[in-house]
């Protein structure tokens, strides 16, 4: 069995970022594209927030130097629409940032490539001004490791947790956030996490390397405030539900690591943004399926190209809903999730198409979607562990399971919200953890089948 995985470099080349419209080339000859007068600008607007130095990407844009290089490989990624990373299909809900480039720009830079990536006449507009080199400008705070850990270049992948103390002396309410791992190659994802017990560092202590290893230990107490995955990018939270940082507590980043092939160390970093007050109102976070799908009886036969799970749950009062994040692994393919209201008629939330590993953004709504009591939200997820499937990293095919590695499959979309009436948030919560429960229960019966059959089958 050979191993294919999707290189993460690549899925973050070109991570175009940003919107506006750049000068199309539908009404000149290919050869009087150039760059300074038509392509700068989309490198600017679709690019520039992600390829220069300091960023995500591994490699700069800025430069008519840097882009005329790669003319073929921005033709050709933009082209089969790898790239820009935006996968969320067109009119099935309206979302802030969407990074789809245009046809007229896809047309633009093919043009620009055919010509030999001519320079052109003058100079090229400036490139934007990026303060300080994080995505939403200044951050009031940022909190690091407290010491670099080392990724082996092979093994299993590696759970591991790193308290760092948070220097304030009071409450602060979190509006946004932003992280940034080192080494990209290694980092699946990152859990957020704050304790005020002192465990987290008790932990810590024991382990002679930083971190200690594990799902973080049973920790009283222990807040969320939120997490990133692969392709995630800054995060930003309903204007009147900030999360709470409580003042001398330890932030936690909950890492999972996959080794790549080549030793790195990682020295994770996230930049916190204030409220100007604290929340007048509280965040309701769900799961369908819940647990990330650890209940749904996830067990993928090799070349099955269309395994799917899904849940439904039915609102007990109204809510507005922020924000959706599809998420699973490797062969993860299709995502869809649509509430049906009362009156038998849809809102659709979100469809994805075709799930790319690489790419995990949180979907921020343009307007919440306001579901009345008594609405459906549907989720649906498909798989495909089919050889056809060119992400599958296994070829041939393998079973596939749930688990945490890599390899291993979930899957979920994870919703953020918030209760139309705050005196419901309660309510909504209770009715949620129904569901939940149901999932551990599904949970518990679906390992114990497995472990029977690894006794009856050594």
């Amino acid at each position: 069995m050979t191993t294919r995985l999707v290189p993460i470099a690549l899925a973050c080349a070109l991570a175009l970022l940003g919107s506006g419209t750049a000068l199309a080339a539908d009404s000149t000859g290919g050869d009087s594209v150039n760059f300074n007068e038509h392509v700068a600008k989309i490198m600017h607007e679709r690019c520039a927030s992600c390829h220069r130095p300091g960023q995500s990407a591994p490699f700069s844009l800025l430069s008519y130097e840097d882009a005329a290089k790669r003319a073929q490989l921005i033709r050709a990624v933009t082209g089969t629409r790898y790239m820009p990373p935006w996968h969320a299909e067109p009119d099935y809900g309206k979302f802030k940032g969407e990074r789809r480039i245009s046809d007229q720009e896809v047309a633009t830079l093919a043009a620009w490539a055919d010509a030999g990536a001519p320079q052109g006449p003058g100079s090229a507009p400036a490139p934007p001004d990026f303060p300080d080199g994080w995505l939403l400008g200044k951050p009031h705070l940022v909190l690091t490791m407290e010491e670099p850990f080392t990724v082996p270049a092979d093994g299993p992948d590696i759970y591991r947790n790193f308290p760092t103390r948070v220097p304030t002396v009071e409450d602060k309410w979190v509006q946004a956030i932003q992280f940034r791992p080192q080494a990209r190659s290694v980092v699946h994802h990152s859990l957020f996490r704050l304790d005020t017990s002192g465990k987290a560092r008790e932990f810590d202590a024991l382990d002679e390397t930083p971190g200690y290893k594990g799902m973080s230990g049973v920790i009283p107490g222990k807040r969320s405030l939120s997490g990133w995955a692969v392709g995630g990018q800054a995060r930003v939270f309903p204007k009147d539900a900030p999360l709470l940082l409580p003042a001398a507590s330890d932030f936690l980043f909950e890492s999972h690591f996959h080794p790549s092939g080549k030793q790195e160390s990682e020295l994770s970093s996230i930049a916190l943004y204030f409220a100007d007050r604290p929340a007048s109102r509280s965040q309701i976070s769900f799961q369908l399926p819940p647990r990330y799908g650890r209940g749904a009886g996830i067990d993928i036969a090799p070349g099955d190209p269309s395994f799917t799970i899904g849940e439904s749950w039915t609102l007990p009062a109204a809510i507005e809903l922020h924000s959706v994040t599809p998420h699973a692994h490797y062969i993860g393919k299709e995502f869809k999730s649509w509430a049906e209201l009362p009156d038998g008629s849809e809102v659709p939330l979100i469809w994805v198409k075709d799930w790319d590993f690489a790419w995990q953004d949180m979907y921020v709504y343009e307007e919440p979607v306001v579901l009345p009591a008594g609405a459906t939200i549907h989720s649906r997820i498909t798989y495909d562990n089919s050889a056809e499937n060119p992400r599958n990293p296994s070829n041939p095919p393998k079973r596939v399971r749930w688990g945490q590695g890599s390899e291993d499959e979930m899957g979920s979309i994870i919703y953020r919200a918030l209760s139309a009436d705050e005196g419901d948030a309660e309510a909504i919560r209770q009715s949620y953890s129904v569901i939940n429960k149901r999932h551990g229960q599904q949970a518990v019966e679906f390992f114990r089948a497995i472990r029977a059959e690894k006794r009856a089958n050594p």
